[in-house]
């Protein structure tokens, strides 16, 4: 029995590294796009620069909406997108009002910095 735990070890590390990972990794994800699915906002922080905008793709069973801080607000949709570009850098705040603990930040950075 030791000799067969022995000999699958490797395999089971191996196929543990090939595990997908649920983490909000950014560079993972499509750039300027969150996806709104399984009640999370994927990823959780997205990064981008002075004048891009950002696409919330919702692909769910559930409503979900994106509200900031600041008051703009997305319908309660299912499916579709919601669009909002950004003027300025900073770090904008946003949340699903209808799912709490649901949210997510868009880093703004402002480009022309060297």
């Amino acid at each position: 029995m030791r000799k067969l735990f022995v000999a699958a070890l490797p395999l089971v590390v191996v196929l543990a590294a090939c595990g997908g990972d649920d983490d909000d990794d950014a560079a993972s994800s499509e750039p300027g796009v969150v996806s709104v699915v399984d009640h999370a906002f994927k990823p959780k922080t997205i990064e981008v620069g002075v004048g891009d905008t950002v696409t919330w793709r919702f692909e769910g069973k559930s409503a979900h909406n994106v509200t900031f801080d600041e008051g703009e607000s997305s319908e309660l949709v299912k499916e579709g997108t919601f669009e909002r570009t950004f003027d300025e850098a900073g770090e904008y705040d946003y949340t699903c009002t209808v799912h709490p603990g649901m949210n997510g930040t868009v880093d703004v950075s402002d480009s022309a910095v060297p």
